[in-house]
């Protein structure tokens, strides 16, 4: 059953009137019911006052279930991101420790990207039917806050640990639940990766509150780190609070002794790459289909896109020196220009650089359903290991598959180029110092129609060329 509510204040009243009906349905108790319907009043204003605190309108949904010697409450939301408690997470935050003399197994879950959810037993002492009622109250358009004014002061930092469920509470403000990299919703997760430095976080600061976030965020081997998550809270827009934190994760980066960093701009809007092109970003590939239609960000609908779009990558190039490349014929016009685009040249190399292991490498990402391959060198024997590896990837209903060419350590980069073509995949762009410190041709191959081809925004003028010259290329290749 699906009900819709007016206010946070209904919603419990709504769910509890129904209670006497599940009752009967379950044969409990007065007592029974009584201490029911004080648990499930007790989770429903948990969920909404600390999920949707400044909402006049929450999602949630409601289910009771009768089982053996109890009844199961589940309150699911879809609110600001809080941190696991209960059972092996920890002490429960106190409004529900306080429940602990009406019910067990109380446990507060963050679900990443699919919200959280509080589960509950009641004790009964009759026998359940398994009944299942659903309560579910509908979403409707946030309240706008209002805004403070200018701070006085805002401190960036490098961002701690202590600083985890501030930054996804802040995300999920910007993003809700659909950012691509779900794990930001995960404090435990975020605890984690700064405790260990796999992840560098710029916070702005105001007052002891997290107001904005950039990230930095390095791969093993890779001379090369994706900069982003970055937000600010809408109060504090347009008081140049990005550029400080885009400058403090630019100095982190230089110390880590990164040679770049770059970063994946939508092309739904120009605003993102007119803030990284403000920063020294310059444009390299056009990835078609990168971003899932669901992604949404404040300002620009709930709904977000009908179909796939692409992003832009730039590069901060951070290390300036000559790259040893090789350029295969077919695309040595569009990967010169892109070089350009990045203040490098080109030196090129006499004989590739041998490397060990596997002649492709496969990864899925199966959340964003896309494929990634990287071609690391090239023989008549590589042909099947190839089309293997594609047609794997397409077997896991991936909508997109990107294919990198090692330029660096790849012979006969004409033949490797054409295999690829063959198998439908067409121009991107470059991606620089890669795996390897080796720079990548990288190719994409599209297994959807849902993917936007024709509304796509490049706000600069390389970056209107680079889209003319990958569909241009995808026409050449399948037409």
């Amino acid at each position: 059953m699906t009900v819709s509510v007016l206010s946070d204040k209904s919603a419990a009243s709504y769910v509890l009137s129904l209670l006497p009906t599940f009752g009967a349905a379950s044969a409990l108790t007065p007592e029974e019911e009584r201490r029911l319907g004080a648990v499930v009043e007790s989770l429903v204003r948990f969920a909404l006052d600390n999920g949707y605190p400044n909402d006049e309108l929450g999602e949630i949904e409601v289910t009771l279930e009768a089982d053996e010697g109890f009844v199961r409450v589940v309150v699911h939301d879809w609110g600001l991101p809080l941190t696991s408690a209960g059972g092996d997470f920890g002490p429960l935050p106190e409004p529900l420790a306080a429940l602990a003399s009406e019910a067990r197994s109380l446990q507060l879950v963050n679900l990443g990207s699919e919200g959280k959810r509080l589960t509950a037993e009641v004790a009964v002492g009759s026998s359940g039917d398994g009944h299942v009622a659903r309560h579910h109250v509908a979403d409707a358009p946030r309240r706008g806050r209002t805004g403070a004014g200018a701070p006085a002061a805002i401190e960036v930092r490098t961002g701690t640990a202590k600083d985890a469920e501030a930054i996804a509470q802040l995300l999920y403000e910007n993003y809700h639940l659909s950012y691509v990299h779900g794990d930001f919703y995960r404090p435990r997760y975020l605890i984690a990766e700064l405790a260990s430095g796999r992840l560098v976080s710029t916070v702005a600061v105001h007052e002891g509150r997290v107001i904005g976030h950039h990230a930095l965020m390095p791969l093993p081997g890779v001379p090369s780190a994706e900069t982003g998550a970055a937000v600010v809270n809408s109060t504090f827009r347009g008081l140049g609070v990005f550029g400080r934190m885009f400058e403090h994760t630019l100095d982190a980066a230089r110390e880590r002794g990164l040679a770049a960093v770059f970063g994946d701009a939508v092309t739904i809007h120009p605003f993102s790459q007119r803030v990284e092109f403000s920063h020294g970003y310059r444009e390299s590939a056009l990835q078609l289909g990168m971003v899932p239609a669901e992604t949404s960000m404040q300002g620009f609908g709930r709904k977000g896109p009908e179909r796939r779009t692409a992003t832009l990558r730039s590069y901060r190039p951070l290390a300036e020196y000559a790259r040893p490349a090789a350029l295969p014929a077919c695309y040595r016009e569009l990967l010169e220009s892109a070089y350009d685009n990045l203040g490098l040249s080109v030196e090129g190399h006499a004989e590739p650089v041998p490397l060990e292991g596997d002649v492709v490498t496969a990864n899925l990402d199966g959340a964003r359903a896309l494929g990634a391959l990287r071609l690391r060198h090239w023989s008549d024997d590589a042909r099947p290991e190839l089309e293997r590896a594609v047609r794997h990837l397409l077997s896991q209903h991936v909508d997109v598959v990107y294919a990198d060419v090692d330029l660096a350590a790849v012979g006969e980069l004409d033949d490797a180029v054409a295999e690829l073509n063959k198998l439908g995949f067409f121009a991107a762009g470059l991606v620089l110092h890669g795996p390897d410190g080796h720079d990548h041709l990288r190719l994409q191959l599209l297994d959807s129609e849902e993917i936007e081809l024709e509304n796509i925004i490049c706000d600069s003028p390389y970056g209107e060329s680079l889209r003319r010259q990958v569909l241009e290329d995808k026409t050449r290749v399948v037409g």
